[in-house]
């Protein structure tokens, strides 16, 4: 079971702001939501309802027909370098696939997103790089021996090297896509416990989630997505699995309007 969160959402601007996004997947339909800093927000939804499509071009992957995406009052393009440098994050589906790459170590794979940052005239600090990666290694409990390459590690340390990829940029927001797919019961509580110290740090936190368990205990609010529009919004004590389905169908709105600024 997850642990109730202690912290209140805090108040001022989102720390990130939707409007009138609209996907090559769902061109008709557009979406408008907020993330507020220190607040985790859920996105439940059926196969094909486009919420994986939808962090994509949050995050600047895919092109967005339109919309604008902010971050901290910052428009952004659809660019992940931008993304990136605005403090944003993104935790893919397929973390094999889109996440790591499975052929190089932990520091390498942590390291990536801040090449950028950290490069001075093309090269890489490695003894910063390796420190970095200890420390965050440590905090997330990620199990790995030296030398290790990331392909060879369980599916939760897999996902823990992610996850430390993105904080090792200091993220505002964090988006995540399946959090916990392919991972073991005790990697997934891991994965809750630092999404919850993420959110009491200020961080946002929007995740997609086809697990029942997620989206019933761990947002502060859940949007329930149908045929690529946001179909309705539950409160933390709205949340059920039948409110869930019903928005998810198509059925009628019969809780609060969706939005996210409130």
């Amino acid at each position: 079971h997850l642990a109730a969160r202690t912290s209140a959402r805090r108040a001022g601007p989102p720390a990130l702001e939707v409007r009138g996004l609209r996907t090559l997947t769902h061109p008709s339909k557009s979406v408008d939501l907020a993330v507020h800093p220190g607040e985790v927000v859920g996105i439940a939804g059926l196969v094909g309802a486009g919420r994986t499509e939808l962090l994509r071009a949050i995050f600047g992957v895919d092109a967005r027909l339109g919309g604008r995406v902010s971050v901290a009052g910052e428009e952004l393009p659809a660019d992940p370098v931008a993304a990136i440098a605005a403090g944003m994050g993104l935790v893919p589906e397929d973390r094999k696939e889109l996440g790591l790459f499975l052929e190089w170590g932990v520091p390498e794979n942590i390291g990536v997103a801040t090449l950028r940052r950290d490069s001075r005239r093309g090269r890489v600090d490695r003894r910063r790089e390796v420190g970095r990666a200890r420390e965050l290694c440590e905090r997330l409990g990620v199990k790995a021996g030296p030398g290790q390459v990331v392909g060879v590690l369980s599916g939760g340390n897999q996902q823990k090297v992610v996850l430390a990829k993105w904080l090792a940029t200091d993220p505002r927001v964090l988006l995540l896509d399946e959090p916990t797919r392919g991972i073991d019961v005790g990697a997934r509580q891991d994965i809750y416990g630092h999404l919850e110290r993420l959110a009491e740090a200020g961080v946002g936190v929007l995740f997609v989630s086809s697990e029942m368990e997620e989206v019933l205990n761990l947002p502060d609010r859940l949007l329930v997505m149908h045929e690529g529009r946001l179909a309705g919004e539950l409160a933390r004590s709205e949340v059920s699995e039948e409110a869930i389905m019903n928005l998810a169908t198509g059925g009628p709105v019969e809780a609060r309007e969706t939005g996210g600024a409130a």
